[in-house]
């Protein structure tokens, strides 16, 4: 058998780099010592992108990074970490954004991606080995945001 244990995603700084982000996903990989794959190249594909949790009127904006790696399949477990770095920019801004009417008034017109997922699936050949999503992480990382 071939199982991913405990994906986690998580939002870092950079040293150094005020406006950059780093996004980690880390996870260990089980495979059994009998297992077809041991040997073979294992390509790792994360999608990390906003989760809508209904807590805003509008879904949230489109977001979707993906961080591609390889690993050669190793008997027993091997922790993995895989990263890519993104402008702060590019993740929210504060949960809701609005705007005025002629009122005076707000209106709600996008909601940002406040809260994160990564779907993490392992391919050998093009077929599907393993497959598994991080639990949601919330926070406030884009330019004005209070990570």
């Amino acid at each position: 058998m071939v199982r991913i244990d405990d994906p986690r995603l998580r939002v870092e700084r950079i040293r150094g780099l005020p406006g950059e982000r780093r996004l980690v996903v880390d996870y260990r990989l089980v495979v059994d010592d009998d297992e077809p794959v041991v040997g073979h190249s294992i390509a790792e594909r994360v999608v990390v992108r906003a989760k809508d949790e209904h807590d805003a009127p509008f879904r949230p904006a489109g977001l979707e990074f993906v961080i591609d790696g390889e690993m050669v399949a190793l008997p027993g477990a091997t922790t993995r970490r895989l990263a890519r770095s993104v402008h702060r920019a590019e993740l929210d801004v504060e949960q809701d954004w609005w705007e005025t009417d002629a009122a005076g008034g707000t209106t709600p017109i996008a909601e940002f991606a406040d809260h994160l997922v990564a779907a993490l699936t392992l391919t050998v050949d093009d077929c599907e080995i393993a497959a598994a999503e991080t639990p949601v992480v919330s926070g406030s990382w884009g330019a004005l945001g209070t990570d």
